[in-house]
């Protein structure tokens, strides 16, 4: 998910060894709150986007409210998420770059670089990745009567920080998987089925059991570990990442959010 894929790898190398064999249960995850955004949105989106592909900053300006709320989390999904509200702001350049510091980046600014100019490419990159990814419109909790570029998919913290103590791994760990996936007691086709995974639940990866490509290993509920011929485009984490959207009273949509998740 957008800059995610970048912080995923750095986040290996600081898992804790697993303890073996130890039962869990699997935290329950809602389904998305998925909705149909209505036309005007649609277009009010658009041209927000049209207005970020040319580079429009002072043009941008107008699809956002006086006052954004940021909401921020990390990948330990045993954490709550964060918010603030930002403006108002003086200029659309200032709105930009605020809101580039919430956009779960790589924040390594290159040496001799202008800052301004930094800040800007990834605000606006940001806002596109957001309204062309492809993920539903949705709800988020934490923005009332908005409508998002995403859907949130509500869960249990303090269940995922329960398993997670007894595997003895970091909450970050954890995925969903999109179909029902079979877990075998190898990484071949031929291995023993061990147990069945569904979606709705949030299950344990194993980090420290090497598979082949194309194989994913995890923590089996009722301890041990179990294979499955799963990549990342099978797998879910509720994580959320994108902008939310308010009618003002002129009837324009407007971003009165962006909510973004990094390490």
């Amino acid at each position: 998910m957008r800059y995610l894929v970048l912080s995923v790898g750095l986040l290996l190398a600081s898992m804790g060894q697993a303890t073996a064999g130890v039962a869990y249960v699997p935290p329950t995850v809602a389904a998305a709150d998925t909705v149909a955004a209505p036309e005007d949105l649609r277009e009010d989106a658009t041209a927000l986007l049209t207005a970020v592909r040319d580079k429009d900053v002072d043009g941008l300006a107008k699809w956002f409210a006086p006052r954004v709320m940021t909401i921020s989390a990390g990948l330990e999904l045993s954490r709550p998420r964060a918010n603030d509200t930002i403006g108002p702001f003086k200029t659309a350049a200032s709105l930009v770059a605020q809101l580039a510091q919430n956009t779960g980046g790589d924040w390594d600014v290159p040496p001799d670089v202008d800052v301004a100019a930094f800040l800007t490419k990834m605000e606006l990159d940001f806002i596109e990745q957001s309204l062309t990814d492809g993920q539903a419109w949705g709800r988020d909790p934490m923005v009332k009567d908005a409508i998002c570029s995403y859907a949130f998919e509500a869960y249990d913290l303090k269940a995922v920080g329960r398993a997670a103590t007894a595997l003895g791994i970091e909450s970050s760990g954890f995925r969903s998987v999109l179909k029902e996936q079979v877990l075998r007691d190898a990484p071949k086709t031929t291995g023993k089925p061990l147990a069945t995974f569904t979606p709705g639940q949030l299950y344990a990866l194993d980090y420290d059991t090497d598979t082949p490509t194309g194989w994913t290993a995890f923590h089996l509920p009722e301890g041990g570990v179990g294979f499955a011929k799963v990549g990342g485009d099978d797998l879910g984490v509720p994580y959320v990442s994108g902008l939310c959207f308010r009618q003002n009273k002129a009837g324009d949509w407007v971003v009165v959010a962006q909510a973004a998740t990094g390490l």
